[in-house]
């Protein structure tokens, strides 16, 4: 596993796309995140670090770190916002290798907890972060800026009424209309 530098910055850019369209991301989308440079201003960030992991000379991986100093944790802590593994490769040591180059990271800046963020739909992510002995501490909950929004300022009160009175009324029409024939 070796720390990424601007040579390797275009495979951890192609491993990042494959992961997108893996996760379901439609191509176009994932590859507007690196045409508008989206990508790299994040991997330049203070504290971001990506690994690429080879097999026989091909980056089949990667993961990308970031220091927390802010955490859930009172200490300094290292946060794995993302780590995948091409499907050829997996079961064949490469995410493990990762975890291992972040831990040495981790060591080197005197970080004391390594924190994973896993979707809870992946179950196969979810066994292999619980065997390496991380356990689950919070639920993370997101939500859309617009269905927040929606959410927190709802139709105002007349026009919710209005709009529920309207209902009924709609509803009352369509059991009281006669059937007509066909």
């Amino acid at each position: 596993m070796t720390q990424v530098d601007s040579g390797d910055l275009r495979d951890v850019t192609g491993l990042w796309l494959a992961a997108r369209v893996d996760s379901g991301s439609s191509k176009e989308a994932a590859s507007r995140c690196v045409t508008d440079g989206r990508l790299s201003t994040a991997l330049r960030r203070p504290g971001v670090q990506a690994f690429v992991a080879r097999l026989e000379g091909e980056a089949v991986g990667y993961a990308i770190t970031s220091e927390n100093p802010f955490g859930i944790s009172p200490t300094a802590e290292l946060t794995i916002e993302q780590l995948w593994v091409a499907p050829d490769a997996r079961r064949h040591g490469v995410a493990k290798g990762l975890i291992l180059a972040v831990l040495a990271n981790a060591e080197r800046a005197g970080c004391e907890v390594v924190v994973s963020n896993v979707p809870t739909t992946s179950r196969d992510a979810n066994r292999f972060f619980a065997r390496l002995g991380f356990s689950s501490v919070v639920v993370r909950r997101i939500v859309s800026t617009t269905q927040l929004r929606r959410k927190l300022a709802p139709e105002s009160v007349e026009t919710g009424h209005e709009l529920l009175r309207r209902r009924r009324s709609l509803r009352s029409r369509a059991f009281a209309a006669p059937s007509r024939p066909v």
